[in-house]
């Protein structure tokens, strides 16, 4: 039994994040808990966990059991009880290996060595990256890491396993399997408190789903109240996405756009981390103006590679990368704190500001939560308001070309479509987008085409089709 009551939490002293947060759930339960980026529901998992208070240096005032057990105290039977995934794996990982991640929880606690081997090598397999147990955790894709941290987290069988957005980064292929593994874990008696913008990978597994705003909980719902449709329009509108791309009609031929010139060419591309063993194999496509293509593919397929040799960073290629003209480039990486160099998302404006050119009132106008949290470090955001934020300086560069790794991981509904519209109304400006993505919504929404790599091979699906395939691997459609 998980018992919470939360009268209020924060991370500095006179300051509540989280106010009147209060529920309970039993053995074999999923909980989803959802709401606006930033509503709490990340500070919500670290509070259960006792991270907020024993590690962070926050403080709460209220209670959390764990079949007596309280978090809130510095016990070492809680790190058994509790395995927690945050929502950005980068900041999980500490160790050089999957197999070095996995065998350094177990032996902090107090496992075996062969005892700690055996449940590693078994995790890694079921994750399928047994194969990769000795690579640099650098040289794994965002899925992959994702996979790990999963991994790590249940190595040593907890009784409440805590997710934070798993299907962030993670291809259809990989939420399949974090559905079945979380099936599993409900099976076996655990409970399971899952952090989801996309609930629909989850609602028909859930028992209730916690609704979240400004750090409160404003409602709950049971499993039969899930079932209602009326309940779908209420949380669309609370920006909770519920809504399979199957119920969504296919756009319309005469919605499709004209398009300009070429902008970029590629032809024969071959991209390689080791030149025996070629990820992409004779890669051609261009770019038009005002063109959205997207590059659909499982994780570790070679998309993210792709982009950064197109960007100029990744050196390991054969082919031909043509620009026509002079064309401005910007990458946005799939990790958004690789793009900041401040302390603060004020300072960070101000001086994307001054490189840029853009005035710093059009910057604010553009991050809906700048006055909330324009004192704040950037990497202390939601991954959603982040990955925003990396979006609004990519813009201020004013590129021809934008090259976006992942944009929509941890965006909820509001910052999605706000997305969306800020994409089309660049590329009826004339600049492109180049998008890499696991998400069916990206398709279906902006794609004016899509590319789907296929053992090293991309071949031409159109965007619907491509979406219907993804939710189908998923096991939603």
């Amino acid at each position: 039994m998980l018992r919470v009551d939360v009268r209020a939490a924060g991370y500095r002293a006179g300051e509540a994040v989280l106010k009147r947060v209060g529920f309970t759930c039993s053995s074999g339960e999923l909980v989803l808990v959802g709401g606006f980026s930033g509503s709490g529901k990340t500070t919500l998992l670290l509070t259960i966990s006792g991270v907020l208070s024993s590690l962070l240096g926050g403080w709460v005032d209220g209670s959390v059991l764990i079949n007596n057990v309280d978090t809130l105290k510095t016990d070492s039977a809680v790190s058994r009880l509790i395995g927690l995934v945050l929502q950005d794996p980068e900041k999980q990982l500490l160790m050089p290996t999957p197999l070095d991640e996995v065998l350094f929880t177990l032996e902090n606690l107090g496992f075996s060595e062969e005892e700690a081997l055996n449940r590693a090598t078994e995790l890694l397999k079921r994750f399928g990256l047994f194969d990769k147990r000795f690579n640099h955790v650098e040289t794994l894709s965002g899925g992959d890491k994702r996979r790990l941290s999963l991994a790590s987290a249940i190595s040593h069988k907890p009784y409440l396993v805590m997710l934070d957005e798993p299907t962030a980064s993670m291809d259809p292929w990989g939420i399949r399997e974090v559905r079945k593994f979380v099936a599993d874990l409900i099976r076996e008696g655990n409970i399971v408190l899952i952090v989801e913008h996309k609930i629909k990978y989850f609602l028909d597994l859930a028992d209730k789903l916690i609704l979240m705003s400004s750090g409160e909980k404003i409602a709950e719902y049971s499993r039969d109240e899930l079932t209602s449709r009326d309940l779908r329009e209420k949380l669309r509108d609370a920006n909770v996405d519920v809504e399979p791309i199957h119920e969504v009609l296919e756009k319309s031929s005469n919605e499709k756009k004209r398009f300009g010139k070429a902008l970029l060419t590629v032809e024969g591309l071959e991209c390689w981390h080791d030149p025996e063993k070629p990820l992409l194999k004779g890669v051609s496509f261009e770019v038009r103006e005002g063109e959205v293509l997207t590059i659909v593919g499982p994780n570790g397929s070679g998309k993210t590679t792709l982009l950064k040799t197109i960007a100029g960073f990744h050196k390991g290629y054969s082919g031909e990368i043509r620009f026509h003209d002079k064309r401005k480039v910007f990458y946005v990486s799939q990790t958004p704190d690789y793009m900041f160099l401040e302390n603060t998302v004020e300072r960070e404006l101000m001086l994307t500001s001054s490189r840029t050119g853009i005035s710093i009132n059009a910057l604010i106008e553009k991050v809906p939560f700048y006055t909330e949290k324009k004192n704040s470090p950037p990497y202390r955001l939601s991954l959603g308001q982040r990955r925003w934020l990396t979006l609004v300086i990519a813009w201020a560069y004013t590129p021809d070309i934008i090259l976006m790794d992942e944009p929509t991981v941890g965006l909820d509904l509001g910052l999605l479509n706000t997305l969306f519209n800020h994409v089309r109304e660049l590329s009826e400006e004339g600049i492109s987008f180049l998008i890499s993505t696991h998400d069916p919504r990206v398709l279906l929404g902006l794609a004016d085409r899509s590319l789907v790599i296929e053992g090293g091979k991309i071949k031409e699906v159109e965007p619907y089709k491509a979406a219907l395939m993804l939710e189908s691997v998923a096991g939603v459609y």
